[in-house]
């Protein structure tokens, strides 16, 4: 897999998560943390770069569609709700050792 189509994964799941938060914020108004991840993730989807060691980690993971699929999920999910995703980076190093 190439770079491009790992981002593009990386984007669209931080994006749709962020759309998933949004709504999840207007059912449950009083909980401030849905808004604040959904900030969260819209700004990490402006910063999907992934370094070459990044991506080398990556790649072999990328053919097992439904495993990626929900490691992927459940890694986004995570932004802004447990603590220490508060970069790209951290993001994707988060995304690597839990399909490790």
């Amino acid at each position: 897999m190439t770079r491009t189509e790992i981002e593009a994964a990386i984007y669209a799941s931080l994006k749709r998560t962020a759309r998933w938060r949004r709504t999840i914020a207007q059912r449950f108004p009083n909980d401030p943390r849905n808004m604040a991840a959904a900030d969260r993730l819209g700004d990490l989807a402006r910063q999907v770069f992934l370094t070459g060691e990044q991506c080398a980690a990556l790649a072999p993971h990328f053919d097992d569609s439904e495993r990626w699929n929900d490691v992927l999920s459940d890694t986004s999910r995570a932004v802004g709700i447990r603590p220490g995703l508060d970069s790209f980076d951290a993001y994707a190093q988060r995304l690597i050792g839990a399909l490790q």
